[in-house]
């Protein structure tokens, strides 16, 4: 019976433990979500406050404000949750200073009662007379064991006082620290909920503003649908003169296997396939800094909610003098240039292809083997709105596909 409860206890306590370091990982967790929420604020507000000082479009400045407000909101969600985290650890706190109390309190009882049976028995001062009384030497042996687990048990008793006591002073340090940063992080929630409002009450006004220039934005929202469905047309024919052509050589291949829309791929193309499809959900962005400007597909525009637009993929907007990056190990499949001068770099991955548009200068050619990370290009800075934009496409043969499924929380 008594092993049985030695191992409910060791389980009990293990089980504590756990719970313990789980919260411990969820708190980490929070933070640095929230670290992550924060430095994408940070980089908003920079291209905020550029598109401000250079009077750039509202359009843009409204997707800005758009976007930040979604972080402000998601940043508000994991305080929220830190603070409940927090309350529960208080809670908990309190209940183990409230236990750890009453044991110290029990422990003194029993403290006091063992001294004062001491002093009355006066076991000390007789202990060798308590000895010399034995009726016999087996007597003497069975007194004196009992000497020293008396004086143990002493001993014992005041140890576990003071271990006790130096726990509740733990436990009261830990409270307070747990009080002070719930404090700190509900007067943290308190101002992103004033800059959330803030931020609405700007975005409003935007939107005023450019509701009374009514021609103007529809024909600058115009003139960006005719771009973004020339570019994707351009792109659409790109990749499947890419693909004619890298079948070309195995056309009697093609032919056999009854499919012409798509690469016919080497064991070594196959295995590239597969390892960047293995990396779905996990792929690195295609800049090194930077916010998601517009998802992918439909979305409903600012100013008119009953006016749809479609993006073929994904816009990030980054810093200035920024450049582009390979997402995957693969080759360069085809470097475009626009009646503009922009450039945009495709890049094969086996059947998948990454397409990376809005360079001002391209760092690598056709046929080129690059690696993850690898600098393709400078991204080019609009020099009326200001802003810095990659558009980034991701295929498998001439299937679109959405690039936010393939790349890590984009």
């Amino acid at each position: 019976m008594k092993s049985f409860w030695s191992f409910l206890f060791v389980f009990v306590a293990a089980c504590s433990l756990a719970f313990a370091q789980q919260k411990t990982q969820q708190q980490r967790n929070l933070e640095k979500r929230k670290e992550e929420i924060a430095v994408e604020i940070a980089q908003m507000e920079r291209l905020l406050q550029q598109q401000v000082r250079l009077k750039g479009s509202a359009i843009d400045q409204i997707q800005l404000l758009d976007n930040k407000r979604y972080a402000l909101e998601s940043l508000i969600e994991l305080t929220a949750n830190e603070v409940q985290l927090l309350q529960r650890q208080i809670t908990e706190s309190n209940d183990r200073i409230e236990s750890l109390n009453h044991q110290i309190e029990t422990i003194k009882q029993d403290y006091q009662k063992l001294i004062v049976n001491s002093y009355k028995r006066k076991v000390e001062k007789n202990k060798w007379l308590f000895l010399l009384a034995a009726d016999s030497f087996k007597d003497a042996r069975r007194r004196w064991n009992y000497l020293l687990q008396y004086a143990s048990y002493r001993t014992t008793q005041a140890e576990r006082l003071v271990r006790k006591q130096e726990e509740l002073q733990q436990a009261t340090k830990t409270l307070e620290e747990q009080l002070e940063k719930k404090e700190l992080r509900v007067e943290e929630n308190r101002n992103q909920q004033q800059a959330l409002i803030a931020d609405r009450e700007k975005q409003e006004e935007l939107i005023v503003k450019a509701r009374k220039q009514e021609s103007a934005y529809r024909r600058e929202l115009s003139d960006r649908d005719k771009e973004r469905k020339r570019i994707d047309k351009e792109i659409d024919r790109l990749i499947r003169a890419a693909i004619e052509r890298a079948n070309r050589e195995r056309l009697a291949k093609a032919k056999k296997s009854g499919r012409t829309d798509g690469f016919v791929l080497t064991p070594e193309a196959k295995a590239l396939a597969k390892s960047f499809e293995g990396n779905k959900g996990r792929h690195i962005w295609p800049v090194d800094k930077g916010i998601k400007s517009i998802g992918y597909g439909t979305y409903a525009d600012k100013l008119y909610p009953a006016l749809k637009h479609f993006n073929n993929g994904v816009t990030i907007a980054t810093e200035s003098g920024s450049d582009a990056r390979a997402i995957y190990d693969g080759e360069v499949m085809s470097v475009m240039i626009s009646r503009q001068g922009i450039k945009g770099v495709y890049i094969r991955h086996g059947d998948y292809i990454t397409m990376y548009y809005n360079l001002k200068d391209v760092s690598v050619k056709e046929g080129d083997k690059v690696i993850s990370k690898q600098s393709l290009g400078t991204l080019h800075t609009d020099k009326v709105s200001g802003q810095t934009l990659l558009k980034f496409y991701l295929y498998k043969n001439t299937t679109r596909l959405n690039p936010e499924q393939w790349i890590y929380r984009l």
